[in-house]
């Protein structure tokens, strides 16, 4: 858990971002609604459940970020969207639990099936429940359909369960890059730079914008893989963005012996959102090398190019339990 000062001045810099709130909450608060309920008198609120890579990193050195791999929840109005079910998902579940938020309603996007990104769904309580309703979106690999690709994992060799025993109401889709409403949401997707196919999301609601761009590649503009046109695409997608959640797994001197294993330096992630004039850069998807200290370190880093640039993008790395109230 960040240090009191700390939150004060991140709550200060992000309402003068024009955020309409920014705030700490615990895992699991008191039972009480008011995280759901509040929020739907705003326009969006992502919490964030899980914020690390590759593995979960328990212990003593990850008290402050949290070691759970990747999962945000997005409340949008009346809807509940949750983005990629790694092992934080189970901090959500958690949540909802012991705050009897039932019956539950919600999209899960995933953006691709790596197991950091999906290893927690199993043991999404909810999913258990009778009555809840699950729509589970996310791009196929080859000819492996999302659905496959969710349930073979629990094909009762792996696990003591198969997807048979979810009683909720369970239904998948298949993405591509398209754009999809629902009511007056707009969500898009973006095929991202990741072994395999994986998407970016970025969703609109009443003049706001959330982006959730995880395991992404950037190259260096002196790189042979570089691509001008990528760039500029992403920056497109990503332009305005209220919030920017984006994979920043390596520090710049990291990177140097990561090339090709699908993920970025900080420095580039702090020219894409610079060029796109984001609001809030959130750095996400951390090395289980890194630690406490080297998370600050980064956030340092990414602060002080902004600043070199005359940027009025600010960046944060969330910690597990924190929400953004937009």
């Amino acid at each position: 858990m960040r240090k009191k000062q700390h939150i004060e001045s991140d709550r200060r810099r992000n309402l003068d971002l024009g955020m309409g709130d920014y705030r700490i909450r615990s895992i699991e608060p008191a039972g009480s609604l008011a995280p759901f309920t509040e929020t739907m008198s705003g326009v969006m609120a992502a919490q964030f459940w899980g914020v690390r890579g590759t593995l979960p990193v328990p212990g003593k050195k990850t008290v402050r970020y949290g070691g759970n791999t990747s999962c945000i929840s997005l409340r949008v109005a009346q809807h509940f969207f949750i983005f990629d079910a790694g092992t934080g998902i189970k901090e959500l579940s958690n949540y909802v639990v012991k705050n009897n938020i039932f019956p539950l309603k919600a999209k899960i996007f995933i953006s691709h099936p790596h197991y950091d990104h999906i290893n927690g769904l199993p043991f999404f309580a909810p999913l258990f429940v009778k009555g809840n309703e699950f729509e589970i979106l996310g791009t196929n690999q080859g000819e492996k359909k999302i659905e496959e690709l969710i349930s073979s994992p629990m094909d009762g060799v792996y696990l003591p369960f198969t997807i048979k025993e979810f009683a909720a109401q369970l239904r998948f889709r298949n993405l591509s890059e398209e754009k999809l409403f629902i009511d007056d949401i707009e969500v898009q997707t973006i095929l991202l730079n990741h072994p395999g196919r994986c998407l970016g999301y970025r969703v609109e609601y009443k003049g706001k914008r959330f982006c959730y761009i995880t395991d992404n590649e950037l190259y260096p503009e002196a790189s042979s893989r570089y691509s001008l046109v990528a760039v500029d695409r992403l920056i497109q997608f990503v332009q305005h963005s209220d919030v920017l959640v984006i994979d920043a797994t390596y520090t710049d001197e990291q990177y140097q012996g990561k090339i090709g294993w699908g993920h970025s330096a900080v420095s580039r992630v702090v020219d894409i959102a610079d060029q796109a004039k984001v609001k809030l850069l959130c750095l996400f998807h951390h090395d289980p090398e890194q630690y406490d200290k080297e998370i600050d370190a980064k956030v340092k880093q990414a602060n002080a190019l902004l600043k070199a640039r005359h940027s009025s993008t600010r960046c944060i790395a969330p910690a597990e339990g924190e929400e953004l109230v937009l």
